[in-house]
Order: C-alpha cells, then structure tokens, then sequence
C-alpha cells in the first residue's frame, strides 16, 4: 500500500466527517427554526387570551393545552431533526 493511497482514503474520511458535520448543523437549524415558529404562533395566540374571563376551572384546561402544545413542537422539531440527519447519512455513505 502506498502512502498515496493512505492520503486518499483519509481524505475520504475528513469528506465523510465533514458532511456529517454540516448536516448536523442544518438539523439544528431546521429544527431551531420549527421550535421557533411554534413558540412564536403560541405566543401570539396567548397575547389573545383575557385573563380575566377565566374561571379556576379554565386553568387545567389550558395548562393541558400547553402542554400538549409545547410536546407537539418538541417532537416535532426531533422528527425533523432526525430526518434531515437521516438524509445526510445517506447522502454521506454515498460520497
């Protein structure tokens, strides 16, 4: 084996490494982008809500709603997330 080859089958590894790296980077960002979105759209929706129309028995309701709410936008940012590393493992195996 020469060193030639040993030089070309590292570069393939620093390209492989790299390409995970930046796919990495863009699930973060899709990911940070989707949880954004959705505390933006909650938010809005909370700046809507008169707290003096509600009743003790409102605040159970809401809290689930919330909390359902803020599970929906964690999971779906981590399926996306998922995804876009998903695409670039298959995209890396390739190179």
């Amino acid at each position: 084996m020469s060193n030639d080859d040993d030089n070309r089958h590292m570069y393939i590894r620093w390209r492989n490494s790299q390409a995970s790296r930046n796919f990495h980077r863009l699930g973060l960002l899709v990911a940070a982008t989707i949880l954004t979105a959705g505390l933006l759209l909650m938010a809005k929706d909370a700046l809507g809500l008169r707290l003096s129309d509600l009743i003790p028995a409102d605040i159970p309701i809401l809290a689930r709603g919330i909390a359902i709410g803020l599970s929906g936008i964690g999971l779906v940012s981590l399926i996306a997330y998922g995804i876009v590393r998903a695409i670039g493992w298959t995209i890396g195996r390739f190179i």
